[in-house]
């Protein structure tokens, strides 16, 4: 996990516990530390199933696939790559059938253009929506859970099940449409991704309605949802300047507690940070929240409200004096 945050004329590189210049301790599976190494994978397909190549690419890298359903798996793909890595071979991959991809934490997701440039952003929207709720409410659609489903499972049950699960009901199910699915799995995710997941290949998208402690499933229109920038899948890019000579940054973070990230910006920012913690947690929320999200080109007061926003916090800012307080 990297993470990148451009200003303009420098590029500094962040990560968690190491300081700038030094060489980050090496990431493991249970830490979730962050390291600038990535693994590299050489791929030479040819009249390769899109399938089978999504299955090869998972077997030898761990990587987590989720194709659309409306995309044909038995599509033939060739592609050539060598020493490359996972985000370069599944945005090479996506493109060769003129189709798009979108990266949700650890997930990557290929589909359509519309849908896959956009699931991000829709990611967003409704993990905003979960903030907003009490925290006994929202506690149970932020719990993190790994899923996995058999051959010829239906997708309305899968959903209305793993709803339950977690204590809530989707609203007259029967209306969502049909369909039979081949086995699959997400990874570790919270519910709200989980579910922006799959069911943005019917085009739809969900509403929280607290009251009756259910989900209602709805159609989502794709063209009101700003496509999420893509970054291109290389080791760096040049900083590029922003009108007026203002600052602007460019950042993804993947499932970080927000103290950590907060303070990280802190000291590189200088920002001289205060918290009222009595009032966050008399709002039942905690800096310990976990966060993802991506922001390109984006002002100090844009940075600040995407990485606070998804856990219901907000900041007051005076100069470089920040407070942070509940929303």
């Amino acid at each position: 996990m990297f993470w990148r945050l451009t200003r303009i004329g420098a590029l500094i590189s962040l990560v968690a516990g190491v300081a700038l210049g030094q060489s980050p301790p090496p990431r493991t599976a249970s830490s979730g530390a962050i390291s600038v190494p990535t693994a590299v994978h050489s791929v030479e397909w040819e009249q390769v199933l899109l399938g089978d190549a999504i299955g090869r690419l998972k077997a030898v890298s761990g990587a987590n696939v989720f194709l659309d359903r409306r995309v044909d798996p038995t599509q033939q793909v060739d592609l050539k790559l060598e020493n490359a890595g996972l985000e370069e071979i599944v945005a090479r991959l996506a493109a060769v059938r003129s189709l798009g991809y979108g990266r949700l934490e650890r997930l990557y997701f290929i589909g359509p253009p519309q849908t896959a440039e956009r699931l991000v952003a829709l990611a967003a929207l409704r993990r905003r929506d979960v903030a907003a709720l009490p925290a006994d409410l929202r506690r149970s659609l932020l719990e993190r859970h790994r899923i996995v489903w058999p051959q010829l499972t239906e997708p309305r049950g899968l959903i209305a099940r793993l709803v339950e699960e977690h204590g809530w009901r989707v609203l007259e199910s029967e209306r969502f449409p049909h369909d039979r699915w081949a086995s699959g799995a997400l990874p570790t995710m919270t519910l709200t991704d989980q579910l922006t997941v799959l069911l943005a290949g019917f085009d739809r998208t969900y509403r929280v309605v607290p009251d009756q402690r259910a989900i209602e499933i709805v159609p989502v229109d794709w063209n009101a949802i700003e496509p999420t920038s893509k970054t291109p899948p290389a080791s760096s890019r040049p900083p590029r300047a922003a009108p007026g000579g203002k600052q602007v940054f460019t950042l993804r973070i993947e499932n970080q507690p927000v103290g950590k990230v907060l303070d990280q910006l802190g000291r590189r920012l200088g920002w001289q940070l205060s918290v009222d913690e009595a009032a966050i947690r008399a709002a039942g929320h905690s800096l310990d929240e976990r966060v993802s999200f991506t922001v390109e080109n984006a002002d100090e007061d844009q940075l600040l409200d995407a990485l606070l926003t998804p856990a219901g916090l907000t900041a007051e800012r005076d100069g470089d004096r920040v407070r942070i307080k509940p929303r």
